[in-house]
């Protein structure tokens, strides 16, 4: 399941995700923009669903649907975002509001409720779709950096939680870089090029992509902080 593939990286993913033999369902708000996408994917191979990943409920149902009539899921890809630039002193709290509930509570509510069908099976892949954005917030993007800071968060505890419980389903955060694309710039990276890399780390499922975090198409390693490596030194003392 892809979220967000109704334009975009989403596009893109579902495109190529097609292109190699796997049935995508595609969840976005915009039923017309989907429909787009399932034309550009490989025939029968794409099932969009309407669906706001910012409202529980409404992603509840959907995964009921899906695995009502196709079956479980066994790839979650959480790729939807909003960015919306304003100052926050002078913006209602809507305008951060909702970059928050469809960018942090967004991958929380896919993941609460596919992980159970993974649960069923034994077995999953979920990649959630980072950024730095929270490591280095920019004037005017407060909602999307808090929200992205919160995602990444989200992305490792959750490693962290189902790595003793559920080892068998492998958590990845990837951080594609900065796209081409309404929310990118217009020289960033081709989404289709960023797709590939996209496609490649979902089908990968070595246990040890678990926890780890990938920019681009290579594995990001994370600088120890002074709080972790103050955690160590007095651990070591006893």
């Amino acid at each position: 399941m892809v979220t967000g593939a109704s334009a975009g990286l989403g596009r893109a993913l579902s495109r190529r995700l097609t292109a190699r033999g796997v049935v995508v369902v595609g969840i976005a708000r915009n039923d017309r923009e989907l429909h787009v996408t399932g034309e550009n994917c490989a025939p029968s191979s794409f099932l969009p669903i309407r669906c706001n990943v910012a409202d529980f409920f409404d992603v509840q149902t959907a995964a009921t649907e899906i695995q009502k009539n196709i079956g479980t899921v066994d790839i979650l890809i959480n790729n939807a975002a909003i960015l919306d630039e304003c100052d926050f002193l002078s913006s209602n709290a809507d305008r951060i509001n909702d970059q928050i509930l469809t960018n942090l509570l967004g991958p929380v509510n896919c993941v609460r409720a596919f992980l159970p069908q993974m649960l069923v099976q034994k077995k999953g892949r979920i990649v959630n779709v980072g950024s730095f954005a929270g490591d280095d917030p920019r004037q005017g993007k407060l909602g999307y950096a808090v929200s992205k800071a919160g995602a990444r968060c989200f992305s490792l505890a959750l490693a962290r939680e189902l790595e003793s419980k559920l080892p068998s389903v492998i958590v990845t955060e990837w951080i594609p870089g900065i796209l081409c694309t309404r929310y990118g710039q217009p020289d960033g990276i081709d989404p289709d090029v960023a797709a590939c890399w996209g496609v490649d780390l979902a089908l990968d499922d070595r246990v040890e992509l678990h926890g780890k975090t990938y920019l681009k198409d290579e594995e990001f390693i994370r600088t120890t902080t002074i709080r972790q490596k103050l955690r160590k030194a007095v651990a070591s003392m006893f």
